[in-house]
């Protein structure tokens, strides 16, 4: 075998605006959860200037605002909310730049999307050569969902290259919607990169030569040319930084690949032979634990797809959306968790601990920022019945990200007035205090 090269493209150009779309299950059996989503999702859109919403049952129409209020309520027809969409696309109204949110309970197999999807294919194939930049999520309610058309349609969607979740599993509606679009609300688009020679985003998908920012390359040269300036692979090395991106690309596209129905053994074998020869590059330094950690987790499931058993099209939706989250929670981690880490990583550095008792002198530390941090706000409050509340919160609800907790306290009548007063006159500092207070409660 040649000598694997990876190499991390972070050179990254933001792009400041792109087109948000939903394409939203209007049908009557969603009733359960359609406040739920409405909230959700029009505290989501509050800030973009090109939103659209496609709403669908039997029929399918680009409602005149984006906002959702009533309900279409008869039954469900995903092939013609699809083909909506391509007539938005085509009216040239859209950004280059879009973000397609496609919101169901229940994909049926036999509602004509099935057969849409080989026109649907070319018609993005043609969309992408035209400099169309797609992510697409699907988030699921309910039981009766398909995950295989959800893999479907990412696969023809969304920008191969482009890292994200393939389906979102929405089991509390309260909660779920809120922390999905806010997830997704934190993803950014860039400018494609050319690279030279053409390069793979995995071991096993076609070589490509416009590559998404923020994602890593894999190739057997020892040399490439990126955006125009060229790249000695020997010298530049494999950092356990960048392998862990790269086989979270693998395990996404082996999850896509095994949903509809793709035996991914041989793949999956593949991967692994040329991660072994990837980490016997790498220099691991004290620090990089958490990283390793990673790393292993996302091994063992590739182990899994490559021992040839694991056939998710076969799983029950519900069980293989369960799956997928705990395989999307390795790939895709939440950027303020990682954030997190490198923050109490840099704390351990700094301080002295006693070794009896290392782990409460950082929540003492954390705690001690947090308090810091509450000083800065301009009201009398008292910290003790404040951070009890947050303590109570936490546990009541089950939520400990921090993104969560600001639109709970916003949107839902929830008895915790110092946080609402909190966020809504200083939402800055009360962002930082909480994620430091939470850092205490680990």
């Amino acid at each position: 075998m040649a000598t694997p090269q990876i190499y991390w493209l972070k050179e990254s150009t933001v792009v400041q605006e792109y087109s948000v779309v939903g394409i939203i299950d209007g049908s009557g059996s969603m009733v359960e959860a359609w406040n739920d989503l409405c909230k959700a999702w029009n505290y989501f859109i509050t800030g973009f200037k090109s939103v659209y919403c496609i709403q669908f049952d039997d029929s399918a129409i680009l409602q005149e605002s984006p906002q959702l209020t009533s309900q279409k309520g008869e039954g469900t027809s995903i092939e013609l909310g699809f083909r909506e969409l391509m007539k938005l696309i085509k009216s040239g109204n859209l950004l280059q730049n879009i973000l397609i949110i496609f919101v169901t309970d229940g994909i049926g197999e036999k509602d004509g999307i099935n057969q849409y999807f080989q026109e649907l294919n070319k018609e993005f194939e043609q969309l992408h050569s035209q400099g169309y930049q797609f992510k697409f999520h699907t988030l699921a309610f309910g039981e009766d969902f398909s995950h295989t058309v959800a893999a479907e349609l990412k696969m023809i969607i969304h920008n191969a290259g482009i890292l994200s979740s393939q389906i979102d599993l929405i089991s509390n509606t309260k909660v779920d919607f809120t922390k999905v679009l806010q997830d997704i609300k934190d993803e950014v688009f860039y400018q494609m990169i050319r690279v030279d020679p053409q390069c793979q985003l995995t071991t096993f998908t076609n070589p490509v030569h416009r590559v998404t920012p923020n994602q890593v390359v894999y190739t057997t040269s020892s040399s490439i040319r990126v955006g125009g300036k060229q790249i000695n692979l020997d010298k530049e090395g494999v950092s356990l930084e960048a392998l862990d991106r790269f086989i979270r690309q693998i395990m996404s596209k082996l999850m896509e690949y095994n949903s509809v129905g793709k035996n991914v053994k041989q793949e999956a074998i593949q991967a692994l032979q040329v991660i072994e020869k990837l980490k016997s590059r790498v220099v691991v330094k004290e620090d990089d634990e958490e990283v390793q950690k990673f790393i292993d987790q996302n091994i063992q499931k590739i182990e899994e797809f490559a021992s040839g058993n694991l056939n998710l099209k076969e799983f029950e939706p519900v069980k293989a959306a369960q799956f997928m989250h705990d395989v999307q929670d390795l790939i895709i981690r939440d950027k303020k968790k990682m954030q997190r880490i490198k923050r109490k990583s840099a704390v351990h550095a700094q301080l002295t601990m006693h070794p009896q008792q290392p782990k409460q002198q950082v929540k003492d530390y954390y705690k001690e920022l947090a308090l810091k941090r509450l000083e800065q706000y301009e009201k009398q409050l008292s910290n003790q019945e404040l951070f009890e509340d947050l303590k109570e919160f936490a546990k009541q609800n089950k939520v400990k990200t921090l993104d969560q907790i600001v639109y709970l306290t916003k949107t839902h009548d929830f008895q915790l007035k110092n946080i609402k007063e909190f966020i809504q006159n200083d939402e800055d500092t009360a962002i930082d205090m909480i994620d430091l207070f939470l850092i205490s409660l680990d």
